[in-house]
């Protein structure tokens, strides 16, 4: 009897021991979940758009390929050109210096054919990035971001004043003295 308790001991402990390691019982699996549709972030027309600072220079024979939906204050519009990436460096170089914008910094990787330029224009800043395109690595795209132009509200700002006087008075076509005395100097 002894033997036997000591078997029946031994086997159930076997037993407990095999249903722990056993794996767990399958979750029950539901239909995948449906992928959320997203709403598209290009502009449905390829026309630059108004907002672009005005002078801004495009890469002659540089045709867009997507324009993106602002996000925030920011908007993206790519670009693709056939051109090498240093006669597009020079050409924006160039251009931004002659229609004012002022460049922040700039950075050239020529292994990597890529540059980057960060700019200001009257407040707005904005940047050019150039590498190859992921489709054609014969191809340069062309990054434009820039911010917005800020909406002003006009009633928060202070009122313009029109005065009705007009022109020069007589005061002003008064003949300057040239030998003014210490007190008019002083005024």
């Amino acid at each position: 009897m002894n033997r036997a308790a000591i078997f029946i001991a031994a086997a159930s402990f076997v037993l407990m021991l095999a249903a722990c390691k056993a794996p767990p019982a399958p979750a029950p699996v539901g239909p995948p979940p449906e992928p959320i549709a997203k709403a598209p972030t290009d502009e449905p027309s390829k026309e630059l758009p108004k907002d672009l600072f005005p002078a801004m220079p495009i890469y002659p024979g540089a045709q867009v390929d997507h324009i993106r939906k602002p996000k925030g204050a920011m908007r993206e519009i790519m670009f693709s050109s056939d051109a090498t990436m240093p006669q597009m460096v020079a050409y924006y170089k160039d251009e931004l210096k002659k229609n004012d914008y002022h460049i922040t910094s700039s950075l050239i990787m020529p292994a990597r054919r890529t540059w980057s330029c960060d700019f200001h224009y009257n407040g707005r800043p904005g940047s050019i990035m150039l590498y190859p395109s992921d489709q054609d690595k014969t191809k340069m795209t062309i990054d434009l971001i820039y911010e917005l132009p800020a909406h002003i509200d006009e009633s928060l700002m202070e009122p313009k004043e029109d005065f009705d006087v007009e022109g020069p008075g007589e005061i002003a076509q008064q003949p300057t003295n040239p030998n003014p005395t210490e007190n008019q100097k002083r005024n």
